[in-house]
C-alpha cells in the first residue's frame, strides 16, 4: 500500500499556507493593547496607572537667576532668546539710521543751495570792473599810447678785489 498513499498524496492538491494569519494576530494584539492603555490614561485612574515621578524633585545645582537679581539689585528684565524680536529691532534701527542719513543729506543739499544763492546775490551786487587791457575791449580806442622810454636795466653788483 505504500504506493497508493503516495499516489493519493500526489493526486490531492497542495493547499497554500496562510502566511497572513500570524501578522494579523500580532497586529490585533498590539492594537488591543494600545487601545486599552489609551483608555486607562484617559480615565486617569491613580490606582491602576501611576505616571508620577517616583523620586523627589530637587533644585538644579548652581546660582539661580532670582538670587543673582537679589544680590546685584537688578530690575526684572526680560531675558530674550527671541530671534524674530531681535531681527525686528535691528531693522527698526537700520530704518532710523537711513532716515537720519536722508535728513542729513537733505540738510546738506539745502545748505549748498543757500550758499549758491548767496554767491549769485553777491555777484549781482558787485560793481562792474573795467577791463585791464583796453585793447581787448572793443569799445575802447584802437590806438594805444606807445611808451617812449625803455624800462631801466637792472644794476649789476660790483666785483670785489
Amino acid at each position: 500500500m505504500p504506493q497508493s498513499s503516495s499516489a493519493a498524496a500526489a493526486a490531492r492538491p497542495v493547499r497554500p499556507r496562510h502566511r497572513w494569519r500570524g501578522p494579523l494576530l500580532a497586529g490585533f494584539c498590539f492594537g488591543l493593547g494600545y487601545g486599552i492603555t489609551q483608555r486607562l490614561l484617559v480615565l486617569q485612574l491613580p490606582g491602576l496607572v501611576q505616571l508620577q515621578q517616583g523620586f523627589d524633585v530637587r533644585e538644579f545645582p548652581g546660582t539661580s537667576l532670582e538670587s543673582l537679581r537679589l544680590r546685584f539689585g537688578s530690575d526684572n528684565e526680560e531675558i530674550r532668546g527671541d530671534l524674530e524680536l531681535l531681527e525686528l529691532e535691528r531693522q527698526a534701527k537700520q530704518r532710523e539710521q537711513e532716515r537720519q542719513a536722508a535728513e542729513r543729506e537733505q540738510a546738506a543739499e539745502r545748505q549748498r543751495d543757500e550758499r549758491q544763492a548767496e554767491q549769485e546775490r553777491a555777484l549781482q551786487t558787485l560793481p562792474e570792473i573795467p577791463p585791464l587791457n583796453p585793447a581787448a575791449d572793443p569799445g575802447a580806442d584802437a590806438t594805444p599810447e606807445p611808451d617812449s622810454s625803455p624800462p631801466p636795466a637792472p644794476a649789476l653788483p660790483e666785483p670785489s678785489p
